[in-house]
């Protein structure tokens, strides 16, 4: 039974990031076959849109008719009514097939670069600096085309000008746009996973860190089951005296005060075991964050890898950490010299409660970033886990 909209009644949705899309592209070509006028594509397509967000976890809320005003130091000097605005995303729909014309195209552009420019002024964003921001979607049932911004985010901007942006499409509105569409939608309600951001959560003055950190020595010191901890720390223990000389094996007392003080550390420290747990937390930060991207290739848009080994029952997280560190996640997926001669694994053999809550903790904290970053924001994700190690 359909609606007066002409729109499928119930959309099903499956957490399949395919199935999502195409059902998504179903009900518009359904739609296509009742629409008349643009405001039926908008209604229609928006009714379809919400519970596939809500189902999605996208929390962003949806504003209709807003008026957006254009000016500069204050001075409107123009307004208009957005269609529809998704969080961070605006969507200005056309009447049916209308992008079969240029002209119609050039005029949809138009003004989504005018909503765009409108609304970063008003939310005082520093006009793009160092990330999107806001994306524009022209729609007009059969088409769909893309507005980003495509200046400099190294430097903050007075004004936006036409020309900070660029046009992706128009595209037949078929799977692979009905997934870029998504991504927009749920990555720009959601925390970018940027080497900056990252840093913000899990750097040395956050609670993650200091937390990880103490229980990690804890663990060393009174919850290390049979010999290979030892063993491991004792092989890093000889490496890292090569490397650091005396400053590591002589009189360490200063750079011990100075770490216990960084991560908040109660207590005495051993410096080389303070060190050696520091070195673990943020190799362990590094192996999650991989394997979160590696799962976004087929998981779905709903779930991810963080957000399962958050919630995993003891027996299944120890064996996912376990598949982890004998590279199995990654060897999955055909990279197999991601991990060589780890001596950070010993955890799993001091796996103190303290030391499985702190990984609970850190699991849901990445579960919050937005993996789909790369596809909306490619800057961010050259050399990543490089940027995040010096930022760290």
């Amino acid at each position: 039974m359909e609606d007066r909209q002409g729109v499928l009644p119930l959309i099903q949705s499956e957490d399949s990031i395919p199935r999502v899309a195409d059902k998504l592209v179903a009900s518009a070509r359904y739609l296509m076959q009742h629409a008349s006028t643009e405001e039926d594509i908008r209604i229609g397509f928006e009714k379809t849109l919400e519970p596939l967000k809500s189902d999605l976890g996208i929390t962003s809320n949806v504003q209709y008719e807003k008026t957006v005003r254009i000016g500069s130091n204050k001075t409107i000097y123009s307004s208009g009514r957005s269609d529809a605005i998704h969080g961070q995303v605006i969507i200005e729909y056309e009447a049916p097939s209308a992008f079969e014309s240029a002209g119609a195209v050039d005029h949809a552009f138009d003004q989504l670069v005018e909503y765009i420019s409108g609304e970063a002024e008003a939310r005082k964003d520093a006009l793009f600096l160092l990330d999107p921001k806001l994306v524009g979607v022209g729609f007009d049932g059969e088409k769909m085309f893309f507005v980003k911004y495509c200046g400099d985010k190294l430097k903050p901007k007075v004004s936006l000008e036409k020309t900070d942006f660029t046009r992706l499409g128009p595209y037949t509105f078929d799977q692979q746009s009905a997934r870029t569409l998504l991504t927009y939608l749920r990555a720009l309600s959601r925390r970018l996973l940027t080497a900056h951001d990252l840093a913000d959560v899990f750097g040395p003055e956050g609670k993650l860190a200091r937390e990880a950190v103490s229980a990690l020595c804890d663990a060393l010191d009174n919850w290390a089951e049979g010999p290979r901890a030892g063993v491991l720390f004792r092989e890093w223990q000889r490496l890292f005296g090569i490397v650091y000389g005396e400053h590591f094996v002589g009189n360490p007392a200063k750079p011990a005060e100075t770490l216990a003080r960084t991560y908040r550390f109660e207590g005495k420290a051993d410096f080389q075991k303070l060190l050696f747990s520091v070195h673990t937390y943020f190799v362990f930060l590094m192996k999650l964050i991989a394997a979160e991207l590696l799962s976004l290739s087929e998981n779905s848009f709903k779930s991810s890898f963080s957000d399962d080994l958050a919630h995993a029952d003891r027996q299944t997280l120890i064996g996912k950490l376990t598949d982890i560190e004998n590279g199995g996640v990654y060897a999955r997926r055909r990279i197999t010299n991601f991990l060589e001669g780890d001596f950070f694994r010993w955890y799993i053999d001091a796996f103190s409660p303290r030391v499985e809550e702190s990984i609970r903790e850190i699991a849901r904290a990445i579960a919050e970033f937005e993996p789909g970053t790369a596809a909306i924001a490619p800057e961010t994700h050259r050399d990543l886990l490089k940027k995040l190690y010096q930022y760290l």
